[in-house]
């Protein structure tokens, strides 16, 4: 991403957090993710309603399914950041008339055509969610949601991507859920940014 001097003239980040405030618990993950981009859905936007990153750092919408990211994904690429962290799948599993083989085959022209505009970048994958257990049975059970992580990871594997299972954050009872069932409470969010931020070896050295 672009970068500016600061009052000094030495070369920061475009967008500087205080130090201050970045002992803060809200802002613990914003220097981290300067360079990052993660891109979603209304998982990922939830990182913006709590207020967790900057907005230049999260490209998300509600509903998202992976077939429909294309603009998300120019944004994204004009942003040329360092990493990209790609967080898809819930919306698709959740719509019985999805095909998991052409939701794969979708994700991996996706990610193609990211690779495709910025052959630097890191690009890392989420795995889906649990569902609390009455949704996750209403929509075709645990088996419908092992077999979309378990074709992500295979996707992974076959690029050559780091697959990020965010599976153990989280004790996944009914009370970690939102009234949905579908989007976890805050404390979440912050293990999340956390976790991603350490598979990608961007905390600083003295938090790993």
């Amino acid at each position: 991403m672009m970068t500016k001097s600061d009052a000094d003239g030495q070369n920061t980040s475009r967008y500087r957090i205080s130090k201050k405030k970045q002992t803060q618990p809200i802002y613990e993950m914003v220097p981290c993710y300067e360079e990052a981009v993660i891109l979603g859905d209304s998982l990922a936007e939830s990182i913006l309603d709590f207020r967790l990153l900057r907005k230049h750092n999260v490209v998300a919408k509600r509903n998202r399914c992976i077939d429909s990211i294309q603009g998300d994904l120019l944004f994204a690429i004009s942003m040329q950041p360092s990493v990209i962290f790609m967080e898809y799948g819930k919306n698709d599993m959740l719509r019985s008339g999805k095909d998991l083989n052409a939701f794969i085959a979708c994700y991996r022209r996706q990610i193609q055509m990211l690779q495709s505009a910025l052959p630097q970048t890191a690009v890392y994958i989420n795995s889906i969610l649990p569902l609390r257990r009455d949704v996750m049975q209403r929509n075709g059970g645990e088996h419908r949601y092992h077999s979309y992580n378990r074709a992500l990871k295979d996707m992974c594997d076959a690029l050559q991507l780091t697959f990020i299972d965010n599976s153990s954050l989280m004790e996944w009872e009914d009370e970690v859920y939102e009234y949905d069932g579908i989007h976890p409470k805050y404390p979440y969010y912050p293990k999340w940014l956390r976790y991603m931020a350490a598979c990608a070896g961007l905390l600083p050295k003295e938090s790993d």
